[in-house]
């Protein structure tokens, strides 16, 4: 059954919905317009606030569904993999060879189905350094680190913590040009 969970969340977090959406009503293929990303960010930027909250929500559902269908069919160690496994489809989409968003909104769609408490508290320090450094990459980069050192006081060593370090671990991973950009200072602020 774990193997069926880990199977099913991969392709239910492939499914590239800032990609569609940009197909399916503005024409364009996101993937060739700014950070190249077809996360909500990239499709806030270039689609604006509707597309880019669509595209947000539907994210941000397909990791809770994976991880209620993966506690309720896996238990706790179905809810970790359907939680690991949704992401790294998000981040490596079969159906777009591999190249897919940075995994953030699925991640926190995910952790708000597992423990709603954690995933608030991560939600809470995401805006506050969004409103401090109106940078949507660091802070996205800097709470995925805080959720990898939080996970480990909060769940101990188990499944779940480990699920949750090598998803932030990812996340940092496909930020590596927005780190880039960083150090050089080119990184777009957003307001």
């Amino acid at each position: 059954m774990i193997v069926l969970i880990a199977i099913l969340s991969y392709i239910l977090g492939s499914v590239p919905f800032g990609f569609i959406i940009g197909k399916m009503f503005f024409k364009t293929d996101l993937r060739k317009l700014g950070s190249g990303n077809v996360g909500a960010t990239n499709a806030l930027r270039n689609f604006g606030k509707f597309a880019g909250f669509i595209t947000f929500l539907f994210d941000f559902l397909k990791g809770s569904l994976a991880c209620y269908l993966g506690e309720k069919y896996g238990g706790e160690l179905g809810q970790a993999v359907a939680m690991f496994f949704v992401v790294i489809g998000h981040m490596y989409s079969f159906i777009l060879k591999f190249k897919s968003g940075k995994g953030v909104a699925t991640s926190f769609g995910a952790l708000l189905a597992i423990d709603y408490k954690f995933a608030l508290a991560l939600l809470a320090i995401f805006i506050v350094l969004v409103l401090i450094f109106r940078i949507v990459s660091l802070s996205s980069i800097t709470t995925a680190i805080i959720a990898a050192v939080l996970s480990l006081f909060t769940y101990k060593i188990s499944y779940l913590s480990l699920a949750i370090i090598l998803i932030a671990s990812l996340v940092v991973f496909k930020h590596k040009d927005n780190i880039r950009r960083l150090k050089l200072g080119e990184e777009k602020k957003i307001f």
